[in-house]
């Protein structure tokens, strides 16, 4: 029997089958066949779920439904902490598909950057095509395929091989073009997780939840949503809509935007060509920043977000321990290391 989340006007509550249930009888009609599949037990996680972590859940295999629901039924973990896991995980789905996204865009339209004649409507343009190239690759990752044609998609899919093209020198040119469909909004609660959310995630883990067993049931709505985002961004046509997180707070998000006092810019990097000097500027520009938020938040102004890079390539490709359960709550206020967000990343 197929078990999904179903919403309804008398409820929201996904169901989960019956263990008590008989078999149905071989000469069972197509009829008493759908009665039977309608007698179903309410779990005590159905009451939590909502939203995104309605709509992770109805992806779901029925084990990890059954899981999921054992967990909070045996009083182990919370039906509202279920819910906030598969809310971050939803969302982490959806940023890992937008940046792999965007190297496909990369590689495939690597010449539109040099090209001072491209257009907004050729970066539009290229946008579509990537999109529907990344749809038909999904479509041929979920088939029935063997091993070695689901490997070949899945890496197509991940496009972590740059073009060579994209590594040439743009300097001398009157335009710097770049897409602007791509830049990460920390201001969307679609896309952007609270430490709250986070932290759910690190208690699944912790009982011996198959993260990446989830991750990988998630890719397809990841993949869905992420075009619908960036088809929204540029103005495209799509049936989809992704709704905002009506949970989402910014005083608690993960990631938090930065603005800057009205009129004020981040420091141009070729103005400072020694890059200590750029980066003792733009450390400047964001603590004036930090200390300028409620100001700005009054007056208007534009924002700028805080990016923490690893300070020298080596500590980049560092594997950084993932922080345990016991030590994943983070307290009101205090920063998220790196250790704790690269926890939280999808295997892409």
């Amino acid at each position: 029997m197929t078990v999904s989340g179903v919403t309804s006007a008398a409820s929201s509550l996904p169901v989960l089958p019956r263990s008590t249930e008989a078999p149905a009888s071989p000469g069972a009609t197509a009829a008493s066949g759908a009665a039977a599949s309608d007698r179903v037990a309410l779990s005590g996680l159905g009451g939590a779920l909502r939203g995104d972590g309605l709509t992770a859940f109805g992806v779901l295999s029925d084990a990890q439904r059954q899981q999921l629901a054992d967990l909070v039924d045996s009083g182990k973990i919370s039906g509202e902490t279920v819910n906030d896991a598969l809310t971050q995980r939803l969302k982490q789905a959806r940023v890992s598909a937008m940046g792999a996204t965007q190297r496909m865009y990369n590689n495939d339209h690597a010449d539109l950057f040099f090209d001072e004649a491209t257009s907004v409507d050729d970066l539009r343009g290229a946008l579509s095509q990537t999109l529907a190239r990344r749809s038909s690759l999904m479509d041929k990752l979920t088939a029935a395929m063997n091993e070695d044609e689901r490997a070949a998609a899945s890496t197509d899919l991940a496009a972590r091989t740059m073009n060579p093209l994209l590594a040439k020198d743009r300097m001398g040119m009157s335009r710097y073009i770049m897409p602007g469909f791509f830049s990460m909004d920390f201001s969307d609660s679609r896309l952007n997780s609270t430490k709250k959310q986070g932290d759910a995630t690190y208690s699944l883990k912790a009982l011996g939840v198959d993260l990446d067993a989830i991750d990988k049931a998630l890719r397809k709505t990841g993949e869905e949503d992420a075009a619908a985002i960036l088809s929204e961004r540029a103005g495209l046509p799509t049936s989809r809509k992704v709704a905002a997180d009506q949970d989402y707070s910014v005083d608690d998000a993960l990631v938090k935007p930065l603005t800057a006092p009205p009129g004020a810019s981040p420091p141009d990097a070729r103005d400072y060509p020694n890059p200590l000097d750029y980066g003792r500027k733009l450390r400047e520009f964001l603590q004036a920043s930090v200390a300028n938020m409620r100001k700005v938040g009054e007056l208007g102004g534009h924002t700028v977000y805080q990016v923490d890079r690893p300070p020298d390539p080596i500590q980049r490709s560092r594997d950084l321990p993932t922080p345990s359960s016991a030590g994943a709550a983070i307290a009101q206020g205090e920063p998220v290391d790196r250790a704790y967000m690269i926890g939280l990343a999808t295997r892409y």
